[in-house]
């Protein structure tokens, strides 16, 4: 007979794959606000780059453009742009850390 609750506390089984053995998500994504895209932390005295690019594909005689943001502190702006590629930048506008930190928490740059 199958035992339901063995099978669910046992972390080798392989029958509920998407049941998550770690709780930590909760805890990290409570502070998930203060952290750029590269991962540094972001303080209010900081100033962050919010950096736009358009990536243009062909495909089946149809032009495809992928547009999308990034937000990095001004010390990785840099390695941005070297990551993805000076030719796909847009543009850029640099904002405060706290202004980031306040439209990072309320989901704004989510919707935009």
């Amino acid at each position: 007979m199958f035992d339901y609750d063995t099978a669910m506390a046992d972390p080798e089984s392989h029958i509920f794959t998407n049941v998550s053995q770690t709780n930590n998500s909760l805890a990290q994504s409570e502070y998930d606000y203060m952290y750029d895209d590269f991962g540094t932390q972001v303080y209010s005295s900081d100033l962050v780059m919010k950096v736009v690019f358009k990536k243009r594909k062909v495909n089946n005689n149809c032009l495809t453009t992928i547009t999308f943001a990034k937000y990095v502190t001004i010390d990785n702006y840099v390695e941005l742009i070297d990551d993805i590629g000076i030719e796909y930048q847009d543009y850029s506008f640099a904002m405060e850390g706290k202004e980031y930190l306040q439209k990072k928490l309320e989901g704004a740059l989510d919707r935009e």
